[in-house]
């Protein structure tokens, strides 16, 4: 398998189990001590964000906690994992891993993912002809293509670090 496509079904793979997160802002930076415990938490939180997806039943709720700012939407997340008798489980491994909230370890997966995906689209559209890019760049997500320089930036700076993480993790390690 290319590395391309590992590092694509990685992507794939972190937008699956953080759906619910792409809609949270990020006021942050990518660092490589967030990113390195981003990558050690990983797992930990891949099952809490699932359990965090029933919490907005239509657009209009998604939009509405869109618009919140990070401690509302934390507050919300709480008050959804108090309500399911799940504040115990998330509590630890928010503790564990030295988060904040469930939503930064969110919103930090969000930029990075984000991040990592207008990488790989500015590889790809390097080797398409103008009316390809601008085929694919209908059809891709303006949170890809609005990732900030910096971030995109520094995926490239620690493409390798990224790699080893991705490719560990798809082979599930």
């Amino acid at each position: 398998m290319s590395l391309f496509r590992t590092c694509f079904m990685f992507f794939v793979l972190l937008l699956c189990s953080s759906t619910y997160a792409q809609f949270l802002p990020d006021n942050t930076s990518l660092n490589v001590q967030s990113v390195q415990r981003w990558m050690d938490s990983n797992r930990d939180f891949a099952k809490i964000v699932q359990v965090l997806e029933p919490m907005h039943k239509s657009e209009d709720d998604l939009k509405k906690f869109e618009a919140l700012s990070p401690n509302e939407q934390d507050a919300q997340i709480a008050a959804f994992l108090q309500k399911n008798n799940l504040t115990s489980v998330t509590q630890g491994a928010v503790a564990r891993h030295g988060w904040k909230s469930i939503g930064e370890y969110m919103r930090l997966s969000t930029k990075l993912g984000n991040a990592i995906a207008a990488y790989f689209f500015a590889l790809e559209t390097a080797k398409l002809n103008d009316n390809q890019k601008k085929t694919l760049r209908a059809k891709t997500d303006a949170a890809v293509l609005n990732a900030p320089p910096e971030d995109v930036a520094f995926v490239k700076t620690h493409e390798t670090l990224l790699k080893t993480y991705m490719q560990a993790y798809s082979a599930g390690r």
